[in-house]
């Protein structure tokens, strides 16, 4: 039940309702909107999704949205029984603290019988979600972030936007600072293993995906990952909802690389990532091989793609890969740890199951 003094209507809209939902006058005159028309797209071609399935939820008064709750279908592999993914939580700043996300979440732990996963999460949402008591970690990588030329405008502008003039003084300084590291990094040639870069997976690419999918937690294989691809959150083109929605949704640079690796000439898998606005997200590393002995073939690639491409950052997830790069000699100004958790309020057993750095909402941004 919501606080006393606050009376607002609950709602929830299905995938079946979705389309009609974000096409309604009342949508498009709403100052703050519950999600875009680029997650919309995303979810209605969701290969785990149902048509009854409840995936926005929100409060209302006053012909307005004061709090919401997005989540998409997922499944485990091996799996029947689906779940939720929670993605997306936002409550208006004059009602915060009042229970709100608390009672959304609740009825989502109804809806989907208490099967929810969440990774990639605000500070905020992982304490209300541990006060709930429902939730365990069930899955812990010490990954790591790269900065080459980083922008401080970017980290830090919003949090201190008196001192902008110092950002661009100090941005200056670094960008300096990485092109004199570029100009003696020396490059070293990978003579065991050759790359292939190239913008999608071939069929080679969703083949293996396909054989090894046995092997991960997530049931992710050809129809998951091409699914994914073709429907991101982020638009390149389309602005217009970047003032009206809580969540990223407009980049001036997104897109998606692939790399295929061989060994003597034959295909042995390959590594996945996005590049939003200079910075480098590892998503899927994939081999059909034992990939130890790979690792540093990997990492060497990896740095020579972050001089290449002069990335401000660049993040790796995968604990074993990012500390190979740690090892490498490389032109990065730092690094820092990154801590990356999976959440579950049901049972999971991944001993005998790998998980990949974009699971869950990771990738789509």
């Amino acid at each position: 039940m919501l606080p006393e003094e606050i009376s607002m209507e609950l709602k929830k809209i299905c995938i079946k309702e979705l389309d009609d939902f974000i096409r309604s006058d009342w949508f498009h005159t709403l100052p703050d909107k519950p999600i875009s028309s680029f997650r919309v797209n995303s979810y209605l071609k969701n290969p785990h999704a149902l048509p009854d399935d409840p995936v926005l939820y929100f409060l209302k008064e006053d012909n307005r949205i004061w709090a919401y709750r997005t989540v998409f279908a997922g499944r485990l592999i091996n799996d029947e029984n689906r779940f939720a993914w929670l993605s997306g939580n936002w409550v208006h700043p004059d009602y915060r603290r009042k229970g709100l996300s608390e009672q959304l979440l609740k009825e989502i732990i109804v809806d989907w019988k208490k099967r929810l996963v969440f990774t990639n999460y605000a500070p905020a949402s992982l304490c209300l979600y541990q006060k709930t008591q429902q939730f365990f970690s069930f899955y812990e990588a010490c990954g790591r972030r790269f900065y080459l030329f980083a922008k401080t405008q970017k980290l830090f502008h919003k949090r201190y936007p008196k001192f902008s003039f110092i950002w661009k003084l100090v941005d200056r300084f670094i960008c300096l600072f990485a092109s004199v590291k570029v100009l003696s990094f020396r490059r070293k040639d990978n003579k065991k293993f050759v790359f292939e870069k190239m913008d999608w997976p071939d069929d080679e690419c969703y083949e293996l995906t396909e054989i090894q999918k046995q092997k991960y937690l997530f049931s992710r294989g050809k129809e998951e990952l091409q699914w994914i691809l073709a429907n991101p959150w982020i638009s390149t083109s389309d602005k217009k909802f970047v003032e009206s929605y809580a969540f990223s949704s407009f980049s001036h640079q997104f897109e998606y690389r692939t790399v295929k690796v061989f060994q003597r000439e034959k295909f042995i898998g390959f590594m996945l990532w996005s590049i939003r606005d200079g910075h480098l997200k590892l998503m899927i590393k994939l081999f059909n091989i034992d990939c130890n002995p790979l690792l540093s073939s990997l990492a060497r690639y990896l740095v020579r793609e972050a001089v290449d491409e002069k990335l401000e950052v660049m993040t790796v997830l995968d604990s074993e890969l990012a500390h190979a790069i740690q090892k490498q000699t490389n032109p990065f100004l730092f690094s820092k740890g990154i801590d990356h958790h999976f959440y579950s309020s049901f049972a999971i057993d991944n001993k005998h199951l790998k998980i990949q750095d974009g699971d869950g909402d990771y990738i789509f941004s």
